[in-house]
């Protein structure tokens, strides 16, 4: 399988998450942000590898996009963010061209409190940022507060090709949905609408891995599948990757990520939003519901429990493995990589010896 290879790191080095999130914060102040937002966006990017998410953690979006946004000047190390439109259930935010998690963590806490409130739900819009990580960080922010949480993101430059198109318009446009449970690991669902994201086929390049059909697409409409090949594709189709395999759901998904997170508060589409060499600006979407506004949260987390386990439980196909839920591996990865750490690439180590002798920051990773 493509993507048990993806996670047999080649030469790895292995830090814990502690040093290695001090030592990324170190590279952001050294690229001109404040120490408080670059630990906190430093936070994010580590808990994404904890929790194996490793597309959207430290080792390849430094280059794609934070320190090279930050050193390009296309996004800003110090934004003033700043809430532009606001009811009792909602607000926008104006990132300020900033590092996306920095306005979305506000935002979900917004929503958090908002919806604490009102003992319902409520909604916050983010617009003018940047890419925000993982979409399952800021949906998981809500379940220590006994609520459902809900993220989409929107932008970035042009990837995913419409059904029936030739040409890529609109971001991967991710989406996150988080539910608590008391025993069980919560439920996390964290996917891009297109087949994959674009952060596993970089690390199949990186690892010399061929990809299967559907990750990435030529002009011509053809999968492009040889990694060797990949300035061949274009973009990637939609989830499904056509009509016969559900694409038009997946269009469905990226198009839901435009409409909340772009049309809402009124920021451009994602396939418009190409302000800056490597991709453009984003905006993303935030919800938090209370569990308490329908019954209360115990009794929710205890059914949670029984619905998840239940499913766990169920009878495994002939030489497969165990059944899982949406978030289950997420926490079996965390468990494992509090114990070994996180397993950095060799190119992601060179990377990050480069930019600390470029930034004058010190080496503090083993290896």
């Amino acid at each position: 399988m493509v993507l048990e290879k993806l996670k047999q790191v080649p030469d790895p080095t292995y830090v814990h998450a502690g040093p290695l999130t001090d030592f990324v914060a170190s590279l952001f102040t050294g690229a001109g942000m404040p120490e408080d937002e670059a630990r906190l966006c430093a936070e994010v990017l580590v808990d994404a590898d904890m929790n194996g998410i490793d597309t959207h953690g430290v080792c390849y979006n430094l280059d794609l996009h934070y320190l090279t946004g930050l050193l390009n000047g296309y996004i800003n190390p110090a934004p003033n963010i700043k809430v532009t439109y606001e009811t009792p259930g909602t607000a926008v935010i104006d990132a300020d061209r900033g590092m996306g998690m920095i306005a979305s963590v506000q935002a979900m806490e917004l929503a958090i409190d908002k919806a604490s409130k009102t003992g319902g739900m409520a909604s916050v819009a983010v617009k003018n940022s940047s890419h925000y990580g993982a979409a399952g960080y800021y949906a998981r922010q809500a379940l220590s507060h006994d609520m459902i949480g809900f993220s989409m993101s929107s932008g970035g430059g042009r990837v995913i090709i419409p059904l029936n198109g030739r040409w890529p318009w609109m971001g991967t446009n991710p989406m996150a949905f988080a539910a608590p449970a008391d025993k069980e690991p919560p439920f996390v669902i964290d996917m891009a609408s297109s087949m994959t994201s674009y952060g596993k086929v970089s690390i199949a390049q990186a690892f010399g891995v061929d990809i299967p059909e559907g990750w990435a697409q030529d002009a011509n409409g053809k999968p492009v599948t040889d990694i060797s090949k990949r300035s061949e594709a274009i973009g990637q189709p939609p989830l499904g990757g056509d009509y016969d395999h559900g694409a038009h759901k997946g269009m469905g998904i990226a198009m839901m990520a435009d409409v909340l997170g772009a049309v809402l508060p009124g920021e451009t589409l994602s396939g418009m939003l190409l302000d800056n060499p490597k991709g453009g600006r984003f905006c993303h979407y935030f919800q938090a519901t209370c569990i308490d506004g329908f019954r209360p949260a115990a009794e929710f987390k205890a059914d949670m429990d029984d619905m998840l386990r239940t499913l766990r439980e169920q009878e495994s196909a002939p030489g497969a493995p165990d059944i899982q839920y949406p978030g289950h591996p997420d926490a079996i990865y965390f468990q494992k990589r509090t114990e070994t750490g996180i397993p950095l690439p060799r190119h992601t180590v060179n990377y990050f010896k480069e930019m600390a002798d470029r930034l004058n920051v010190e080496w503090t990773i083993p290896g």
